[in-house]
């Protein structure tokens, strides 16, 4: 029965941990990745298409990224996507690819998101403490009702508190990556 309430706080904790690097990956630090366009989708052949699949995306230096379509008609309908994204990024079409350059970012930017990346930061250490608080819940009230031992409850609240110390150490070396990224650029 704990087992279960593990595996489940397991999953849980990757799953806050991932959308946190997801948010992160999407913070423009002033050099260009690949990772800022992630989430641009266009719509193609009456679905929405992720711009990876459409495109080959290279980075060509520090601020600027080049995207080959592999079908150029979607050129005005991926620099649209890109504009509406609100990443503050300046698009261009030419020849038969689409060049994005990644605006310089200013001292006070910087401070801004930093402040921002720590926000992000500290929500997820957040919801994590929330769902081990949760688990240690449940697996006391097992124990309360007499449906696991005291071992086992001990066994699965060490187990629950590895766990959140793994994925608040995660969120915490990647915050630290991010903040460096962001003040030696």
């Amino acid at each position: 029965m704990f087992k279960e309430i593990t595996k489940k706080n397991q999953k849980e904790m990757e799953k806050v941990y991932f959308n946190y690097i997801k948010k992160i990956s999407q913070i423009n630090t002033g050099r260009a990745s690949t990772k800022i366009l992630n989430n641009i989708s266009i719509k193609y052949n009456n679905c929405f298409v992720n711009l990876k699949k459409i495109s080959n995306i290279t980075v060509i230096n520090y601020n600027t990224i080049k995207i080959n379509l592999f079908d150029f008609s979607l050129s005005n309908m991926v620099k649209n996507a890109i504009i509406k994204s609100n990443l503050n990024l300046s698009v261009f079409i030419t020849n038969k690819d689409i060049v994005i350059t990644l605006p310089k970012i200013n001292e006070k930017r910087r401070r801004e998101l930093i402040k921002l990346i720590r926000y992000k930061s500290e929500n997820s250490r957040i919801m994590i403490r929330a769902i081990r608080r949760d688990s240690n819940l449940k697996i006391k009230n097992l124990f309360i009702n007499k449906q696991i031992t005291l071992d086992e409850k001990k066994y699965a609240e060490n187990k629950i508190q590895d766990l959140t110390n793994k994925y608040i150490i995660q969120i915490n070396s990647k915050l630290i990556k991010k903040e460096k990224e962001l003040l030696l650029f």
